[in-house]
């Protein structure tokens, strides 16, 4: 119970929370924790809205299925981060998005009533929640307008201006994730993620070593985005 505790205590739903209350808000609530293997499908998106998880161990994915039948890739969460936060509150009476496994995973389940009636009984954590939200709505937009790019040179750009635009003085970013994870962030396979970037390199636009991207030229990258 001790090794939950900790995990939990860094979720961003139980900031400012102690211990003490974080054992008094699980000892409320009719809490279960599941593994799951690789691959494996945590909530559909025609599920029933009936819970929200914290990832213990492991990490998963949250995925779009559009009518075509492709697969967007919208974020990853790991240890301690919350998913279907967003469903709380929802009269939507299904999950809008389906959450996989991306290794083998430990999930904390919460049902959602005890949630819907938690968060009216403690400020705190309501005000968190609200922070969650709006913290992943501006994600989501900043993914919409990601994928609203259609040449993969346009989405590398986007992507690399977006992490320099967090710290405008640096023009050195660490990827915090493999080509691989980048690739399917962006949507695009991984052979053409590393052929584009290799061209970007060839242009002296960028330079790579690993997963740190230094930028050379800042003007051609925005000029991308306009192509």
């Amino acid at each position: 119970m001790s090794d939950i505790l900790e995990i939990i205590a860094h979720c961003p739903l139980f900031k400012n929370h102690s211990t003490l209350q974080i054992r008094e808000f699980l000892a409320g609530t009719n809490y279960s924790i599941n593994r799951y293997k690789k691959n494996q499908l945590i909530f559909r998106m025609d599920q029933q809205i009936t819970h929200v998880g914290i990832v213990l161990t492991g990490s998963v994915e949250v995925q779009k299925v559009i009518q075509s039948g492709r697969m967007i890739n919208l974020v990853y969460k790991e240890r301690g981060e919350i998913i279907a936060e967003g469903t709380v509150f929802s009269t939507i009476p299904t999950y809008p998005c389906q959450v996989t496994s991306r290794e083998v995973t430990d999930i904390l389940l919460l049902p959602k009533q005890y949630m819907f009636q938690a968060l009216g009984c403690n400020p705190s954590l309501l005000t968190n929640l609200l922070q969650l939200m709006s913290d992943k709505l501006i994600m989501l937009n900043t993914k919409i307008e990601l994928l609203s790019y259609c040449s993969i040179q346009s989405k590398i750009a986007f992507s690399l201006l977006h992490c320099i635009n967090q710290n405008p003085v640096a023009q050195v970013i660490e990827l915090p994730y493999s080509k691989k994870a980048w690739a399917e962030h962006l949507n695009v396979p991984r052979p053409s993620l590393c052929r584009e970037l290799g061209n970007l390199c060839k242009t002296n636009i960028i330079t790579l070593n690993k997963r740190t991207i230094t930028i050379v030229n800042r003007t051609q990258l925005e000029a991308m985005l306009n192509e």
